[in-house]
């Protein structure tokens, strides 16, 4: 019976880390895609309902730029996607302007970008049944790059609140010309990796509170987008968890040790509830399935013998 129930804890174990390993894929490779092809397939707008300025998070950017921060002469361009040509945020949300000078704020907080001469689109997403927050999105095809000689940044990706400024996620695609494999490493040390995500997301913040735990939720890897001839890279992500409740996903390049993506609290917690629910589903199966096969066993025991004639 002991075996039995550890066999059913580690398949929801890796039922768990499955769906966070599909979560990160969404937000840090095909994020705009993911979003717009999600609204064109859905659901009802709905009215929003704002929470307080006080969960904005700790890089928001309240009546004073990050150290060293300068504006850059960027361009605001909209999201190449026919659902963002039709998106107008209301009057009490951040305008795109605005959302794009956070989003140039954010970016040099956390990846030390200056966007000299490069575009930033931006595209708006209105709150719905699934994605209860108005959010902006913005992204950043990286240009000038000497793509023959060097591996190069891609392009960058951000989500936050269209009304709070709440940073939701960011993220860094990379191109390199080295060829390395990007499948899983079964003999990594992930224990290496592991202090590492920890000193990064002690120096970002990422949790608002000292690190309670910190955990593997697995390895994937990260493809360019914009760049042929290059190759992707191996990533690992980890969940980290705050002394204050709040948690994270980060996920590191397991190349170099590079920082590529954060997924914060005001995101992932809502993933994390998204995620229970198919699992509440999936243990109440299970549950039945084998109540069923307990009943079909009595039933099988307690069957007496058919009497046989001389």
């Amino acid at each position: 019976m002991k075996a039995h129930s550890e066999g059913k804890h580690l398949k929801k174990s890796i039922l768990v880390a499955t769906m966070i390993i599909g979560a990160n894929i969404i937000i840090f490779q095909g994020l705009t895609q993911a979003v717009a092809a999600t609204e064109y397939n859905k659901t009802n707008i709905i009215p929003t309902s704002y929470a307080s300025n006080e969960s904005v998070s700790s890089l928001t950017m309240e009546n004073s730029l990050p150290e060293g921060y300068k504006k850059a002469e960027y361009t605001v361009g909209t999201i190449d996607l026919p659902y963002y040509n039709n998106q107008t945020p209301p009057e009490n949300d951040i305008t795109k302007e605005a959302a794009a000078e956070l989003a140039a704020q954010y970016l040099w907080q956390v990846y030390g970008v200056d966007l000299e001469g490069q575009t930033l689109q931006m595209g708006y997403n209105a709150p719905t049944t699934n994605t209860p927050r108005p959010m902006w999105i913005a992204e950043v095809n990286w240009e000038g790059q000497d793509y023959e000689v060097e591996s190069h940044v891609d392009g960058y990706g951000l989500w936050f609140d269209a009304f709070t400024g709440e940073l939701y996620s960011i993220s860094m695609n990379r191109a390199l010309k080295e060829k390395v494999s990007a499948g899983p490493d079964w003999s990594l040390d992930v224990s290496e990796y592991e202090e590492v995500a920890k000193k990064l997301a002690e120096k970002y913040n990422i949790v608002r509170s000292a690190i309670q735990s910190i955990q593997c939720t697995g390895q994937g890897s990260q493809f360019p987008t914009n760049t042929p001839g290059t190759y992707g890279e191996p990533t690992i992500s980890f969940q980290v968890d705050g002394e204050n409740g709040e948690v994270a996903l980060m996920t590191i390049s397991r190349y170099d040790k590079a920082l590529l993506g954060v997924m914060y609290n005001g995101q992932y917690r809502y993933d994390l509830q998204t995620i229970e629910e198919p699992i509440q589903e999936w243990e109440a199966r299970l549950k039945a399935n084998e109540a069923r096969q307990g009943a079909a066993t009595d039933a099988g025991k307690n069957k007496k013998p058919a009497l046989i004639a001389d």
